[in-house]
């Protein structure tokens, strides 16, 4: 029972943690998505250069999409004319962060890593594009669109709608089993159990081989990497597996494989792989200059304001109804 506890508790302060930040973040991708409608995207993507490649980049760090999420805009761009790079560098930079995952990674692991996450989700996928752009690519056909009705919903419905709805209800299941796996570190976990592993690269090779081939949105994974901070691993080390983790999976490899050909696949997910572990050494030898870096042990972060707990329940219904009404539709 004492167990049971503990991971209630972790979980449950995880949850309070991150609530009025993802809150907020689902308000601020409803925004996103008026203000950055698709035709935008198909405007300066679907190009072949240097310039789609840092655009694709520049547009997919901000977005809201996890590793599966961001395949039909990516296959979407890529019939509509985008270059292999610039698919490429969208499928990247894309899952690694987004608005909301901003914020929740500022309430649970500091300003530095908040900072860092997007910055070099920006670089890795500028340099995989590159790379991609090196490869033959023959002419797209160009889908055009057969037409576009007016929306005529009020402006508030669609921000709610995609920011309450759409977001909240397609990472509903992996930011739950997130949490509880957060819970269950903080349960079990203990500080010294990895502290001899540190900032090395044998510790990175770890955590890149478990996180490469699992489903794990950017969200999703914040708590557990801050468990993962909290625990002794490095930096450096935690950004290894929220980089690795949402940036790959089984089902994305498949899928670009068919997008980009197999080649550029295995091209696309060494490259991951190998920034993922570049990237890692890079905040460790920057960490003793970012601004802080939390490692306050979740179980530990004790005070919390009554605002914390209403936006933990609203959240929690937030969550689970934007799951249902997108199961119904």
């Amino acid at each position: 029972m004492e167990i049971l506890q503990q991971i209630w508790m972790g979980c449950w302060h995880t949850l309070m943690m991150m609530a009025p930040y993802l809150l907020l973040g689902f308000f601020l991708t409803g925004v996103l998505s008026v203000v950055m409608p698709v035709g935008l995207v198909k405007q300066h993507l679907a190009r072949k250069g240097k310039g789609s490649v840092i655009k694709s980049a520049l547009v997919g760090v901000p977005l809201p999409l996890c590793s599966c999420g961001v395949l039909p805009v990516a296959t979407w761009i890529r019939r509509h004319g985008a270059s292999k790079g610039a698919t490429g560098s969208f499928l990247l930079a894309t899952p690694q962060t987004g608005v909301d995952g901003f914020l929740v990674a500022l309430s649970i692991l500091g300003l530095g890593f908040a900072l860092f996450i997007p910055a070099a989700a920006f670089i890795s996928g500028i340099i995989l594009g590159l790379i991609l752009n090196r490869f033959p690519d023959e002419p797209q056909k160009i889908e055009e669109d057969a037409g576009v009705t007016q929306n005529t919903k009020p402006l508030l419905y669609r921000i709610f709608r995609h920011g309450y709805v759409t977001v909240a209800g397609d990472i509903a299941i992996p930011l739950g089993v997130g949490i509880l796996l957060a819970g269950v570190l903080s349960a079990f976990v203990h500080p010294e159990s990895f502290a001899e592993m540190g900032d090395g690269l044998w510790a990175k090779l770890m955590v890149v081989a478990a996180a490469t081939p699992l489903y794990v949105c950017a969200t999703a994974s914040l708590p557990i990497g801050a468990s993962m901070l909290v625990a002794g691993l490095s930096p450096g080390t935690v950004f290894v597996f929220l980089m690795a983790g949402p940036a790959t999976n089984a089902a994305t490899f498949t899928t670009i494989s068919k997008l980009i050909g197999k080649k550029e696949a295995v091209t696309y997910l060494v490259c991951a792989i190998v920034l993922a572990l570049v990237m890692g050494f890079v905040l460790d030898a920057l960490a003793a200059y970012l601004p802080e870096i939390s490692s306050i042990p979740i179980k530990e972060h004790m005070e919390h304001s009554w605002w914390n707990t209403v936006a933990a329940i609203v959240l929690v219904v937030v969550l689970v109804s934007g799951k249902v009404i997108r199961n119904r539709s």
